[in-house]
């Protein structure tokens, strides 16, 4: 796991070393083992290494035999023993042990080919001198990061955007509409970004420079739709241990000591379950709790399960208050607002963990495979509600809805809306748009609304099944969102996160199951479950889904607080134009007052307000 950073050469002269080393500086935690660079009249790169495989000779760039094709690369390649077998039987010869050297020999042999054969996480960039092309590539399902900016005849990337601020020349401008689908949302639909100009290579895309003319390609797309009817409780409960376990077993290989990430929940229990199954030694479990607050409960869920698999468990309890000092902090790691608040527990985790291991595994991709959130289950249930037609012609009385609570207003907008794209945009807005518009102009809501259901468009089409839904949450939510989180909070500590639930052959499994499989008399996730019933403790197949149980409210009313008032009741509508004047002032004062639990959206504004604060004096 490593942090890369570089420019190519488009319509410019050789982009020079000194700018990446100023990027490269920013990338120092990501890779605290080395550091390299790769430098042509074409193509200046920096890697910062995070030695996980072949710790003696895997150190980067790392070149093919006669020098020609060379790579920075961050990630992982789960079947590089296989690959390395292959090309070594077809005459190539490897001068290391690292996963990394196969993507050298694997383009001298199939061009942009070669990405169909990787089983891993990555985002990497190649120099082939002989053809003078430059190749960019990310993972599948976009565990792995990766930003890139055109500018000044340049082509800028770096796994994390705060690198591509250090690179030569004007820095971005900020794009204010995109922090406004931040707040909505928590993360920013499709390639934007909160800067102008600095895009994300999206999941299953590849950049390819050839004669300085820059090309952008689809090499994957997440599967979708084609439910298999035929897949019933007991090819569940044969085929789907099996995927999981070969995908734990090829995510463990480590030379460097490897843990886990445990709350208890069936996520984490089954991946526990696999990883202690034929284990020589404890695992090493790690869970976070946040101490005289119901934030508490993963962590003594967790406690319990680690009793039952007999794990060296290290459970880290949190102070209140240490979120005041940490939501700054972030802040001004990420060079980007903390729009999801689980991203604090996260890094304090990760921070914690590093102190025994280098590589934890973690759950992400299980809701979105399997079915977890309960939306979906409550689009399932009530989805037949919207073909009533006196319910569509209701949709003109959707000014009254605004007088129900927020939420119920908002379901029963989606209920009557037949647009799949927008249906969708309002089942997954992480704020209810009413208290978006309280605080926001109608002209910056309605933006953001666009924004998303165009990205949301592409995917679902003129179907709004369950798959055609997951599918698009797997695109946007999962890489955007929870991806981005883990991969931020793990390495901002020198920690690589690996995601076993998202094996592309338990992804691609997983996408034919049929609706009854993925919610049931209640549940979500119904072939997880049916699949590790009678294999892990039934109290866990019972428990409801949660997240990171942060207790908003009471850090607004309490440790925030003071920060709340400096952010939301001083001049926040001169840092952010498209505010309503008084309206986060007043919206602090209900939640203040008990009137309203207004944490989450109030949480938000505040990221977002203190990211521009401290933007404004660096």
């Amino acid at each position: 796991m490593c942090g890369i950073c570089g420019s190519v050469a488009l319509a410019s002269g050789p982009p020079g070393a000194e700018g990446v080393r100023a990027m490269l500086a920013e990338l120092t935690h990501r890779g605290p083992d080395s550091e390299g660079l790769l430098e042509t009249p074409r193509v200046a790169a920096g890697i910062r290494r995070l030695r996980v495989i072949d710790l003696r000779t895997g150190d980067q760039p790392i070149e093919s035999e006669d020098g020609s094709v060379q790579v920075v690369f961050n990630g992982e390649i789960y079947n590089y023993r296989e690959l390395r077998s292959e090309l070594e039987g077809a005459g190539h010869r490897f001068g290391t042990r690292s996963d990394t050297e196969v993507l050298v020999h694997l383009w001298e042999d199939d061009g942009p080919g070669m990405l169909g054969r990787l089983d891993g996480m990555f985002a990497f960039c190649l120099h082939d001198r002989k053809t003078d092309e430059v190749f960019l590539a990310r993972d599948r399902l976009g565990v792995k990061p990766l930003f890139y900016r055109e500018s000044g005849g340049r082509l800028d990337f770096a796994s994390e955007i705060r690198a591509l601020l250090h690179a030569p020349g004007a820095p971005p401008d900020l794009d204010e509409q995109a922090l406004v689908e931040l707040f909505c949302l928590q993360y920013v639909p499709g390639e934007r970004t909160p800067y102008r100009g600095v895009r994300k290579l999206l999941p299953g895309r590849y950049l390819h420079v050839r004669e300085g003319r820059l090309e952008g390609r689809i090499w994957w797309e997440v599967p979708g739709g084609g439910e298999d009817s035929g897949l019933d409780e007991e090819r569940v409960r044969g085929e789907l241990p099996a995927l999981l376990a070969a995908a734990v077993r090829k995510q463990t290989v480590s030379d460097v000591p490897l843990g886990m990430f445990l709350s208890g929940g069936i996520d984490s229990t089954v991946l526990l379950h696999l990883l202690s199954d034929g284990a020589a030694r404890p695992v090493s479990t790690f869970s976070v709790g946040f101490e005289g607050e119901s934030g508490d409960a993963d962590a003594s869920h967790a406690r319990l399960v680690a009793a039952r698999y007999g794990t060296r468990h290290h459970e880290l309890r949190v102070r209140a208050g240490e979120a005041a000092d940490w939501l700054p902090r972030l802040v001004d790691h990420l060079a980007m607002p903390v729009t999801d608040p689980a991203l604090i527990p996260t890094a304090l985790l990760s921070e914690f963990a590093r102190r025994e291991v280098t590589v934890a595994l973690t759950g992400e991709g299980a809701d979105e495979i399997f079915g977890g959130y309960r939306r979906y289950l409550l689009q399932a249930r009530l989805s037949w509600l919207g073909r009533i037609p006196g319910l569509r012609h209701a949709a003109r009385l959707r000014p009254l809805w605004a007088l129900l609570p927020s939420r119920a207003g908002q379901a029963l907008d989606a209920l009557a809306e037949r647009d799949p794209a927008r249906n969708h945009f309002l089942w997954s807005a992480t704020v209810d748009l009413g208290t978006a518009r309280a605080l926001f102009e109608d002209a910056a809501v309605a933006a953001a609304e666009r924004s998303a259901v165009e990205a949301f468009r592409g995917r679902l089409g003129a179907g709004a099944g369950t798959s055609a839904r997951l599918a698009t949450d797997l695109s946007e939510w999962l890489p955007h969102d929870l991806l981005a989180k883990v991969d931020l909070a793990s390495m901002a500590h020198s920690l690589e996160a690996r995601v076993p639930y998202l094996d592309p052959a338990v992804v691609s499994w997983a996408a034919r199951l049929p609706q009854r499989l993925r919610f049931a008399r209640g549940a979500t996730k119904v072939a997880l479950r049916e699949a590790f019933a009678g294999s892990i403790p039934a109290e866990v197949l019972r428990r409801p889904k949660r997240g990171f149980d942060l207790p908003l409210a009471a850090w607004i009313r309490g440790p925030l607080r003071s920060m709340a008032g400096d952010l939301l009741t001083g001049r926040a509508e001169d840092r952010l134009p498209s505010l309503r004047r008084g309206r986060a002032a007043a919206m602090l004062d209900l939640h203040l007052r008990g009137e309203r639990d207004l944490g989450f959206p109030l949480f938000l504004l505040m990221s977002i307000l203190l990211f521009l604060d401290r933007r404004g004096r660096a």
